[in-house]
């Protein structure tokens, strides 16, 4: 689930990010798909580990600090 989240979060990221930079000629288009990329990839990141750090706290809350 987190993995089909993560790449929900990460296409319109991209599709946003390059669609403005391309639509309003702020850089090259080449670059701008880099950076797009960049910025899905970054997204996803944080979408990930955001999934991950919520069920290490519920770990902890149901069976404390040294549940592992």
């Amino acid at each position: 689930m987190v993995k089909a989240f993560r790449n929900t979060v990460m296409a319109p990221v991209f599709i946003v990010v390059a669609g403005s930079n391309i639509l309003w000629n702020f850089m090259n288009s080449d670059i701008a798909c880099g950076l797009a990329l960049a910025a899905s990839v970054s997204a996803g990141f944080c979408v990930e580990r955001a999934f991950v750090e919520r069920s290490r706290r519920e770990m902890i809350r149901l069976y404390g600090v040294d549940w592992h």
